[in-house]
């Protein structure tokens, strides 16, 4: 998958869904906390494939990596592979939990000096390749990301950088 711009891949009518908030840290902190430690703050028991039976998730981190979520049993399931690394200023990953990867939208985080913090601008795109379950999937994941990105991980910056 090539690294194009988010408008030049996204579905007529079907815009990518935004999401931006302002943490308490400095950008290389940010990263961190959403790269490193997704783990530590992504609500699994309700947004993961494994629901109570997952016990992790997490980048591997490099392009080309995999964010890989671990079960109990010891298996892991592919939630997708990122294409950019960069710390301190963007992540993008394909995104595919619980599908075939054929069907990967792409999700780019982007982190960027705010004066009281990281502005963290999550956008979530691609939804063509979904076919007649875009409209209804996007939906979701307009909620969804509302919730992890702006009240998990937003929250778990606050307290991890002392606020």
């Amino acid at each position: 998958m090539n690294a194009s711009p988010a408008a030049a891949r996204s579905v007529p009518g079907l815009a990518p869904i935004v999401v931006e908030l302002v943490v308490p840290c400095p950008p290389d902190r940010a990263f961190d906390y959403f790269t490193h430690d997704i783990g530590r703050w992504w609500p699994l028991a309700t947004h993961s494939v494994g629901r109570e039976r997952a016990r992790d998730v997490r980048f591997e981190p490099r392009p080309g990596g995999q964010l890989l979520e671990s079960l109990a049993d010891g298996s892991e399931s592919a939630w997708g592979r990122v294409e950019v690394w960069r710390p301190g200023e963007c992540v993008r990953f394909t995104w595919h939990p619980g599908r075939d990867a054929a069907t990967a939208q792409w999700v780019e985080v982007a982190f960027a000096a705010n004066p009281a913090g990281t502005k963290v601008t999550l956008t979530h795109g691609g939804w063509e390749r979904l076919g007649d379950a875009a409209d209804a999937t996007r939906g979701g994941y307009a909620t969804g990301w509302r919730l992890v990105l702006g009240e998990r991980f937003g929250q778990y910056c606050t307290v991890a950088a002392g606020g």
